[in-house]
């Protein structure tokens, strides 16, 4: 039941739970009681940070895993080096607390949940920009899970994903790629999209430009506005259903809303030059009416 019940969550996002999965997540009194409220936009797992302290020299936050039930949130840091570079953060009220570390820059973020037949996993990707500013690509290609979506790469210190841009991962298990595998994107703005991997595991993705059409909205802090995906592969092996999802921000294209407003600037500029020669014909009609009168 539960392995019809991740297939169809796959394929279909937006169907109704398994009636018999809330029976059988009544036995197991921790992990109901870690399971957070289901989202409205998807049923997929997912991770969201939440601040916990506005202090900025000692800024936290709380981990919390949705739409999956889970013990704890695994982190692992930019720095491999470090000995830190890999912890387990235990849940507590609210979510798992998330320190910065020492090292500052990329820390990759996983929950997981095992219910019989079925493992679920949810990633996500926090950045602390205080310190390190590399992209982390030596850390995403640890394996983390069996199976695993992998930004290649992700954006950059202070960038996010894009509407109208084009962004390449990679699925694997067990750290091989997985070929002919469908990928599943939802949006918070409501798209759904599906994507097939190549023949290295690969699959670009291009966010959707779905915010609506009015005109853009500012946040308080200058940045335009911005949404959630999450991205999510289903796998069957050894009797196994694996589900694993990538959640991560897009905001809107950077030129968004610029070309009504190019447009917009490009007629006034024409007007203005059209008006001396409008004044030159004006003047020049009236002489000649005058030298025929």
């Amino acid at each position: 039941m539960r392995i019809l019940y991740s297939a169809c969550l796959l394929v279909a996002c937006t169907a109704t739970a398994s009636a018999a999965e809330p029976a059988a997540m009544a036995t197991h009194d921790h992990s109901a009681m870690m399971r957070s409220q289901s989202r409205a936009w998807t049923q997929l797992p997912v991770l969201k940070a939440r601040m916990k302290s506005q202090d900025m020299s000692s800024r936290s936050y709380l981990m919390q895993p949705l739409n999956i039930a889970a013990d704890a949130v695994e982190a692992w840091s930019n720095d491999l080096n470090d000995p830190n570079g890999h912890r387990r953060l235990p849940m507590e009220m609210g979510g798992a607390p998330l320190d910065k570390p020492a090292t500052g820059g990329f820390q990759m973020l996983t929950a997981r949940e095992e219910q019989g037949d079925v493992v679920r996993v949810a990633t996500t990707v926090h950045y602390f920009s205080e310190r390190g500013g590399k992209n982390p690509t030596a850390m995403f290609e640890q394996v983390k899970h069996e199976l695993e979506i992998v930004p290649q790469p992700y954006p950059r210190e202070h960038s996010r994903y894009r509407t109208n841009e084009d962004w390449q991962f990679a699925v694997r298990f067990k750290g091989q790629p997985l070929v002919a595998q469908k990928v599943v994107l939802e949006t918070s703005n409501g798209s759904r999209s599906e994507f097939m991997t190549d023949a290295l595991g690969g699959v670009k993705v291009k966010v959707p430009n779905d915010f609506k059409a009015e005109a853009a909205q500012v946040e308080s802090h200058g940045r335009r506005r911005g949404a959630d995906f999450v991205l999510a592969v289903s796998h069957a092996e050894g009797g196994l259903q694996y589900l694993t999802a990538f959640n991560s921000g897009y905001g809107e294209d950077a030129y968004a809303n610029r070309s009504l407003a190019m447009g917009m600037g490009f007629m006034l500029v024409g007007m203005l030059g059209a008006a001396p020669l409008l004044r030159n014909r004006k003047t020049a009609a009236r002489k000649e009416e005058s030298a025929n009168a």
